[in-house]
């Protein structure tokens, strides 16, 4: 496009209210000197190119082809040619709709006072001037009345030109709403069909009529809005109208189901996007599209025709439509590919957090095992300060001891590799409550615990690796305050009363409080422990069912329990 034509548009655009308020002057002009002669035919066409200049649906810049002006030409000469009373009173009709369809989008007090002017003096013009005009001859309107039309009713064009300019509306986007201008256009098309035909069933006059069919469309008005939220107990006609609407099956809201569905069947990021931008091609408007995201890009139907390009996010999306979209068209597409790009980020994180979920898992289980080696080595210690207090000849009690404990190492050191192996196939061990005890009284036999009570007669079943587990955990942070402490005393009881319950005291220095807060919720740094060991078995406990918590924290008593709860069954995990 040339400069001139540029500066040009540039400058029809910044002076659009007086290029329209020059369109409603010659209109005037126009219908003093009368439709049907040659001076009044030259001034519609000086009419009409005002109206190509200001009217809001296409750009002043944009460059028109040759078919294009020859249309425009043609119908310019047609309406010149065919001009007539009832076309003025259409034309007028239009411009008043156009008008009422852009009058609500403003902001400024003032651009809205000036737009509403400008509707006044149109539908004043529409109903004293051009009506009148098509009356049959029997119904002519005084003479008084049209002189007081055609000459008192244009002091509202220099009313419009002396208010206040606001450049923040004269820039605002050009937006007609197409509801309110059909409904404007119906509304004045019925009040001049209604006045008309008043007259001719009544053989009143035209003035009567007219104001007896304001008070009838007022009157049906009130209504329509009383029932449509009447406030009276039962939800009116907007309800059932809205409800209509949502049950229409609009293509955005089927492609928007079609998304919904899609993002619960495809697990990949790259597939949902491929599924989901193929249906978008089945809207009416769209011809094809394409779209880059990280690490994937691609097209979908034909690539041609108009392009607008949306980004959201990591999403960016080209569409291509037969025709340029309008501003709504350009606002609806503009949210779907913000809903395609939420969604698509949404995948992306869903497929990181299973990423770290398999890492999550495979760091619990090394964390558990790590802490199995550690107690198997500390018992393999045990045995062996044994073995060097025995000397040459073993006593029949240090071979009692390996029989007992060799058995039991080996076995925990097999389920040690067994995790390692497949964790996913851990799967809860149960022993006897007894046979339990016994094992660990004898692991722990030289480290100074008193367990209490010495043995359990009980058939009852408990998880032997959440026991071992927390146990080992509890009492190796007591012995570690031990070592630090010698005359420490730790005591460990098991009660099986109601629900297996077994508790680990000591009577050294309180839990800090910095370090209880978090304490089984996750790891915490301490020089004496209580970290990962217990942040892992109290997980472990709630696999099974179990609680593991601080009952007692005070110095002199500082105690630790792991209890089953109270909703599950005492035997509801025993297989």
């Amino acid at each position: 496009m040339s400069g001139s034509g540029f500066s040009f548009a540039h400058l029809t655009h910044n002076q659009r209210r007086w290029v329209l308020l020059g369109l409603l002057g010659l209109q005037h002009l126009l219908l003093l000197q009368g439709i049907e002669s040659a001076v009044g035919r030259t001034l519609l066409v000086v009419h009409i190119g005002l109206f190509i200049l200001w009217q809001p649906f296409v750009r002043a810049e944009l460059r028109l082809s040759r078919q294009q002006l020859a249309v425009i030409a043609g119908l310019i000469a047609a309406a010149a040619w065919w001009a007539n009373g009832w076309m003025m009173i259409l034309w007028v009709m239009a411009l008043a709709g156009i008008i009422g369809g852009k009058v609500f989008f403003f902001a400024g007090r003032w651009a809205k006072i000036f737009y509403l002017l400008v509707l006044s003096y149109l539908i004043s013009m529409l109903l004293m001037v051009l009506v009148p005009q098509v009356l049959p001859s029997p119904f002519v309107m005084p003479g008084e009345f049209l002189f007081l039309a055609k000459y008192v009713l244009p002091a509202l064009l220099p009313v419009m030109a002396l208010l206040p300019v606001e450049p923040e509306a004269e820039s605002e986007a050009e937006v007609v709403d197409f509801v309110y201008s059909a409904f404007i256009f119906l509304l004045l098309a019925v009040l001049v069909l209604g006045s008309i035909s008043a007259m001719l069933l009544t053989r009143q006059g035209y003035v009567e009529s007219l104001i007896a069919t304001i008070v009838v469309i007022s009157g049906v008005l009130l209504l329509m809005a009383w029932a449509w939220n009447p406030r009276l107990g039962f939800a009116g006609v907007g309800v059932f109208f809205s409800r209509y609407l949502l049950s229409i099956g609009l293509p955005f809201e089927r492609w928007l189901r079609e998304l919904a569905d899609n993002m619960q069947r495809e697990d990949q990021p790259g597939e949902f996007l491929v599924r989901s931008l193929d249906d978008m091609i089945c809207l009416p408007w769209v011809t094809g599209c394409e779209w880059r995201a990280p690490g994937c890009k691609g097209e979908s139907g034909r690539r041609e025709g108009q392009r607008r390009e949306f980004q959201h996010g990591l999403l960016t999306l080209a569409i291509f439509t037969q025709q340029p979209l309008s501003p709504t068209l350009t606002w609806h597409f503009d949210l779907l590919a913000q809903l395609l790009g939420e969604f698509y980020e949404a995948k992306l994180r869903a497929q990181e957090l299973q990423q770290l979920s398999y890492v999550k898992a495979i760091h619990q289980t090394g964390a558990r095992l790590t802490h199995d080696v550690k107690n198997l080595l500390q018992s393999l210690n045990a045995l062996c300060l044994a073995a060097v207090s025995e000397g040459e000849t073993p006593s029949p009690q240090y071979q009692a001891l390996l029989r007992r404990q060799l058995p039991v190492i080996a076995q925990r050191l097999q389920q040690t590799l067994g995790k390692l192996r497949r964790p996913e196939l851990e799967g809860a061990q149960f022993v006897p409550a007894g046979q339990w005890w016994a094992g660990l009284q004898a692991r722990y036999a030289q480290a100074g615990v008193r367990f209490s009570p010495d043995s359990i007669a009980s058939d009852r079943t408990i998880p032997v690796t959440l026991f071992n587990s927390a146990a080992e955990n509890l009492l190796e942070n007591a012995l570690a305050k031990k070592r630090e402490t010698p005359a420490l005393q730790i005591r460990a009881e098991f009660n099986l009363k109601e629900r297996p319950v077994l508790t680990v005291c000591d009577d050294g220095r309180a839990i800090p409080a910095e370090v209880t807060e978090n304490l089984f919720q996750a790891p915490v740094a301490s020089q004496a422990g209580l970290g990962i060991g217990l942040y892992q078995a109290a997980r472990h406990a709630e696999f099974y069912g179990y609680e593991l918590k601080v009952v007692s924290n005070e110095a002199g008593r500082v105690c630790f329990e792991l209890s089953q709860l109270a909703e599950e069954g005492p035997d509801d995990l025993s297989g």
